[in-house]
C-alpha cells in the first residue's frame, strides 16, 4: 500500500484527537491527493487559545506539516487569550518551519488572561541566545480582529477555512465588527 493511500485515514484520526474544526476540509483535500490529483491547497486561519495545555501546540504542527504536504496554506494565526508569551511562543513555531511570513493577530484587552507552563520556553536563552529563535517582528502585532478582516478581504469569497479551537472572542469581535 502506497503512502498516499494513508492519507484519508490518517486525517482522519489526527483531526478527531485534536478536535479542528478544519478537518472535514482538510480530509477531502488529501483524499483528493490520494487519487493523484492536485488540488488547491485549503487556505485557512488558525484561531487558537494556545495556553493552557499543548493540543493547540500539535494541532498548529500538524497545520505546518500539511503545509509542507501542500494541502494547506496557513494565512494567519490569530490568539484568543491575553498572555504577554502567546505571540512569541508562535513565532517561535513558525520559525522552526521557516514560515516566519505567517502573521500573527492577539485578542488583547478582554481577552481570557491565562496563565501556561509551556509558554515561557519562548523566552528561554542560552548564552544570552534565545534557545528557540523566531522572527524579529513579535513586539508589533495587529489586534486579532484587523488580521482577521484584513486575512479575509485578500482571499476570495468562501475560499478560507478558520479552525477556531478554544475560546471564541476574535470571531465573535469580528462579527460584530462593523462593515468597511
Amino acid at each position: 500500500m502506497t503512502r498516499t493511500r494513508w492519507y484519508p485515514l490518517i486525517w482522519a484520526c489526527a483531526m478527531t484527537c485534536t478536535s479542528l474544526p478544519a478537518g472535514p476540509a482538510l480530509a477531502a483535500q488529501a483524499a483528493d491527493q490520494s487519487n493523484g490529483e492536485r488540488p488547491e491547497p485549503v487556505r485557512l486561519i488558525y484561531d487558537t487559545d494556545i495556553c493552557g495545555d499543548c493540543d493547540d501546540v500539535l494541532a498548529l504542527g500538524m497545520i505546518h506539516a500539511l503545509e509542507t504536504r501542500g494541502v494547506c496554506r496557513l494565512l494567519a494565526v490569530t490568539i484568543s487569550v491575553d498572555n504577554d508569551l502567546t505571540a512569541p511562543f508562535v513565532a517561535a513555531v513558525n520559525h522552526f518551519y521557516g514560515r516566519d511570513r505567517i502573521p500573527i493577530g492577539l485578542v488583547g484587552s478582554g481577552g481570557v488572561r491565562a496563565e501556561s507552563r509551556f509558554l515561557s520556553l519562548a523566552e528561554e536563552r542560552d548564552a544570552g541566545r534565545l534557545r528557540y529563535p523566531r522572527d524579529g517582528s513579535s513586539d508589533a502585532r495587529p489586534a486579532a480582529v484587523e488580521l482577521l478582516r484584513r486575512t479575509l478581504a485578500a482571499q476570495p469569497d468562501g475560499s478560507v477555512v478558520i479552525a477556531q479551537v478554544g475560546f471564541s472572542t476574535n470571531l465573535a469581535r469580528l462579527l460584530d465588527s462593523p462593515p468597511d
